[in-house]
């Protein structure tokens, strides 16, 4: 593989880190916006807009769980360009205290910490749709 493989992968890395700005900032932020703009509807179409966003939380968990496979999926190869003789993978990989030339796996922490956030969005969620008081008090 060449230098130029190295920055498809620069740039495949941004994507990642974009991916999971939106899944993790971005579609929390909507479910609230969207629970205040629904807050004087029926319980029938909050619930229904509740239900939407559950699965819309659902597909979360499979963008960022993708995200972060992608991600270290990228980094094995590059292991293994480094591993194969590329100067410039080398060069990364040891700036970053990374395996040459081995399988680099997720740290534990990081799926519990997804799988946190997925439980944290189901249940505001349910919360902001179905039980918040958006009235000041």
């Amino acid at each position: 593989m060449s230098e130029l493989d190295v920055f498809g992968f620069i740039g495949m890395n941004r994507s990642i880190f974009a991916t999971l700005f939106l899944c993790g900032v971005l579609m929390p932020l909507a479910v609230v916006i969207i629970a205040y703009l629904f807050r004087n509807f029926s319980t029938v179409i909050r619930g229904g807009a509740m239900v939407s966003a559950l699965i819309g939380v659902v597909m979360l968990t499979f963008f960022t769980m993708g995200a972060q496979n992608a991600f270290f999926m990228m980094l094995t190869t590059l292991s293994e360009m480094a591993g194969n003789g590329s100067e410039i993978a080398t060069d990364f990989l040891t700036s970053a205290s990374l395996p040459i030339g081995e399988t680099i796996n997720p740290p534990g922490w990081m799926m519990a910490l997804s799988l946190v956030q997925i439980v944290i969005n189901l249940v505001l969620t349910v919360y902001v749709f179905l039980f918040a008081k958006w009235e000041n008090s």
